[in-house]
């Protein structure tokens, strides 16, 4: 059976024997560091990792996803998905009109093309979102990620930066939060271009071929949400589930990447929906999620990459990884993965430690 009808199975409850895992780095030297310090190389430490999930991205995702990746990059300038000012040296800026720097990994946004929008409603009014007559060309990069990993992993096309996040970049979060709460008019405006963008991509992620559904938001802080849960129910969840449906129709399980304390609004994607919630945080009690919500939830996540993974001891990362399978994946429905990518600070001996907590609840080591 293919890695990726293991992960499905777990989702469907179909399989809840099978522990599926993921480890991702934020930059490929720390995987490197951990392959060296196996004797391994790049493809055999993909193995030991026993990893089941590959992620892509359409043409315009590739300067949030992929812009060390030069290949990628390449395809996407060539397509016209991103736009370099000679001007400014260092920096792209992609058909939304955010502004990244080219030579680092991260995704931070540098420029606000709506700010102002609350003394302008013409901003907003006006604004488009990037045009999508060429799927084909879109696709490009995910298509042949499907054909290269399809037969054996779960590929999913990234739904990151959703409409929450795609609508605050674009005014800056200030303006986004005031007209939410005092021209909330104006802000569904903005949240419906988006989410009609979302939409056209998800048909065709389904038209395509893939197996599952992708949606990302971060909804939380460590301590609370970003909004309450009246705003969420109002504004966001209509939207939300606007691309939700997209996958449902077709038969697709939808997993949705949130970080944060977002546990309000958890029934509330369920009924959207949501089979894979992606995170599972520290932030959240981890029995509560699994006594109210396991038999509707597959986790994903849930070793800590705040403290744990960075700071505490190999036994410690051994000993807490094993305790959250055991609360989380009691009976099935968990993904075991680090809580986010694993950052270049995070000890190697620490991801040797969470792969060997990984690989005895498996039953592959003593």
């Amino acid at each position: 059976m293919t890695r990726s009808q293991l992960v499905l199975d777990v989702i469907s409850k179909k399989n809840t024997s099978y522990l599926p895992s993921q480890c991702t780095f934020a930059a490929r030297a720390k995987k490197m560091e951990v392959a060296e310090a196996l004797g391994l190389n790049e493809e055999e430490v993909d193995v030991y990792l026993g990893n089941h999930i590959k992620f892509t991205g359409v043409l315009d995702d590739i300067v949030q996803l992929d812009k060390l990746d030069p290949h990628r990059m390449q395809v996407a300038y060539d397509a016209g998905r991103y736009i370099h000012i000679p001007e400014e040296e260092g920096f792209i800026y992609d058909l939304w009109g955010m502004k990244y720097n080219i030579n680092d990994g991260g995704y931070f946004n540098y420029c606000h093309p709506l700010r102002g929008c609350d003394e302008d409603e013409s901003l907003i009014y006006n604004y488009k979102a990037p045009e999508l007559s060429d799927m084909d060309l879109q696709f490009k990069i995910a298509e042949e990620d499907l054909k290269k990993y399809g037969d054996d992993f779960l590929v999913e096309l990234s739904g990151y930066n959703g409409i929450w996040e795609k609508a605050y970049q674009l005014t800056e979060i200030e303006n986004f939060m005031y007209l939410l709460a005092v021209e909330p008019e104006k802000a569904c405006y903005l949240m419906d271009v988006i989410c009609d963008y979302k939409v056209e991509v998800a048909k065709e992620t389904v038209k395509r071929g893939f197996s599952i559904g992708h949606y990302g938001d971060d909804l939380g802080t460590q301590i609370s949400t970003f909004v309450s849960e009246d705003m969420f129910v109002n504004y966001f969840l209509p939207r939300i589930k606007r691309v939700f449906r997209v996958f449902k129709d077709a038969g697709l399980p939808v997993q949705m990447h949130s970080c944060g304390k977002i546990t309000p609004f958890i029934p509330h994607l369920i009924d959207a929906g949501l089979d894979v919630l992606e995170p599972v945080q520290n932030c959240m009690d981890f029995q509560f999620l699994k006594n109210e919500y396991g038999k509707d939830l597959t986790f994903y996540g849930g070793v800590d990459t705040q403290d744990l993974l960075t700071f505490r001891t190999p036994g410690e990362v051994f000993e807490e990884t094993l305790k959250v399978i055991d609360v989380l994946g009691k009976g099935g429905g968990l993904i075991i993965a680090p809580s986010q990518e694993v950052m270049n600070n995070v000890p190697v001996e620490n991801v040797l430690a969470f792969m060997r907590a990984v690989k005895k609840a498996r039953g592959e080591e003593s």
